[in-house]
C-alpha cells in the first residue's frame, strides 16, 4: 500500500510539473491574425460599402477639406494589415480565412471605415522684412471601428476604435499627406492595442550590476526563442499571492539592452532600481510585461 502511495504521489508530481512547463512554454505562444470583411461608412449617410468608396467625403465644416476616399482605400488596408503585423505575438496569415485548423487564440479582424478627412487652418504673421506671411498646416484624420473575433468560435472579443492623426506644414506638404500620415499613425494604434491584450512576459532571474542601494542591470528568462530583441521596454511588477490569487504592483521599467541566448536576456533597469534591488535581496518574485 504504502508503495502504490508513492508511485502516485510521484505521477501526480510529474503531472504538475508537467504542467507547470507546460504553462511556461506557452506563455509567450504567438497566434495568426488575419484581415477578413474591410467596410466604408460616412459619418452623414448610411450606405452601402460600394455607394460609400466612391461617395464618401468629409464634412463642409470651415476649413476642412474634402476627400475622396477612393483615393485611399489602398493605403487603409495596407495600415490595417501593417498594425495587425507589428504585434509581437501574432503572424498575419491569409489561410485563416479558409483553414479550418485555426487554433484557439488566432483571430480574425473584420474593419469598418468610419472617417478619412483633412482639415486646414491658416496664420498670419510678419516677417524680419515686414512682409505678410502666411503659414498653412494640415491635419489629417483617420478612424477604424474594428471587429475582433477568435477565429476558432466566432465569437468578438472587442471592438476598439483607432483613429490616428497627420500634421503636416504647407511650406513642405498638404493635405493628402497630412491624411496618409494620419493612415500611419492608425496602423501604430493597431498595433499599441494588439500589444497590450497579448504582452510578451517573462521574469526577473538575477541581477546583474548594481550601484549602492540601486539595481543598474538584470538578467530575464526571455530570449531568441520567445522573441526577445534589443530595445523592447518593459514593465516591472512585484508579483505577491493573496489569499491564493496573483497580486502584482508595478515598481519600475526596463529595457533590454542584449540577447544573450535562448531564454536569457541582460537589461538596462530604467525606473525603480531601488525598489528592484530590494525585491531581489528579498527574495521576491519579479515578472516583467512588455509595454
Amino acid at each position: 500500500m504504502k508503495k502504490k502511495l508513492i508511485t502516485l504521489a510521484a505521477f501526480l508530481c510529474c503531472t504538475i510539473i508537467a504542467w507547470a512547463l507546460d504553462i511556461q512554454s506557452n506563455r509567450n505562444q504567438t497566434f495568426d491574425i488575419v484581415l477578413g470583411n474591410v467596410q466604408y461608412a460616412h459619418h452623414n449617410e448610411k450606405l452601402s460599402a460600394g455607394d460609400a468608396i466612391g461617395k464618401m467625403l468629409t464634412g463642409m465644416a470651415t476649413g476642412q477639406v474634402s476627400v475622396q476616399a477612393t483615393k485611399y482605400e489602398g493605403d487603409v488596408k495596407t495600415a490595417i494589415v501593417k498594425g495587425l503585423s507589428g504585434a509581437y505575438r501574432f503572424r498575419y496569415n491569409d489561410a485563416l480565412l479558409t483553414d479550418k485548423s485555426v487554433k484557439e487564440g488566432d483571430l480574425v479582424v473584420d474593419a469598418v471605415i468610419t472617417n478619412i478627412q483633412s482639415k486646414s487652418s491658416s496664420r498670419t504673421w510678419k516677417d524680419s522684412k515686414k512682409r505678410t506671411q502666411v503659414t498653412t498646416t494640415y491635419t489629417g484624420i483617420a478612424e477604424t471601428m474594428l471587429t475582433i473575433k477568435d477565429a476558432k468560435t466566432g465569437d468578438v472579443i472587442a471592438n476598439p476604435t483607432m483613429s490616428g492623426k497627420g500634421t503636416a506644414g504647407s511650406s513642405y506638404s498638404t493635405s493628402d499627406q497630412a491624411i496618409r500620415d494620419a493612415i500611419n499613425r492608425m496602423a501604430d494604434r493597431i498595433t499599441d492595442w494588439l500589444n497590450k491584450y497579448r504582452p510578451i512576459q517573462a521574469n526577473i532571474i538575477e541581477g546583474a550590476t548594481a550601484k549602492k542601494d540601486k539595481q543598474k542591470e538584470v538578467y530575464i528568462d526571455l530570449g531568441e526563442n520567445e522573441g526577445a530583441f534589443a530595445g523592447l521596454h518593459m514593465s516591472v511588477f512585484l508579483v505577491k499571492s493573496v489569499a491564493g490569487r496573483e497580486a502584482k504592483t508595478q515598481i519600475g521599467k526596463l529595457k533590454i539592452e542584449a540577447v544573450e541566448g535562448e531564454d536569457v536576456s541582460r537589461c538596462k533597469v530604467q525606473s525603480g532600481g531601488k525598489d528592484i534591488k530590494a525585491a531581489l535581496e528579498a527574495g521576491q518574485r519579479l515578472c516583467v510585461v512588455s509595454l
